[in-house]
């Protein structure tokens, strides 16, 4: 079914190893999965799934910049929830990477 790679691709998003190819064949594809899905709710999902694992502010502007050019009427929230999330892995990464390396190191 249909429906069914919408879900595949949002879990191959979730792995570390996945994120960045899930986010290229969304880019690469992003015509057939907007006419495939329409405005619905597995759209508004893929918009998250595939974007919102990143943590650097280079992905965060990637994300803006693409859903700037591709708009997708009825996922703006979502688009900007994404870039928000993405932006406080940032932060956090920046903030707590060197204390969390050290404990590691230590064990």
């Amino acid at each position: 079914r249909s429906q069914d790679s919408v879900h595949m691709i949002g879990s191959v998003a979730t792995n570390r190893q996945g994120r960045d190819l899930a986010w290229q064949f969304y880019k690469d594809n992003f015509d057939l999965l907007k006419s495939r899905y329409q405005s619905g709710f597995l759209l508004s999902h893929l918009v998250k799934s595939c974007s919102e694992n990143f943590n650097t502010e280079e992905k965060a502007v990637e994300v803006e910049q693409f859903f700037a050019s591709h708009p997708l009427p009825g996922s703006e929230r979502n688009v900007a929830q994404a870039v928000e999330t993405i932006r406080l892995n940032s932060a956090w990464r920046d903030r707590d990477a060197a204390d969390i390396s050290n404990f590691f190191k230590m064990k």
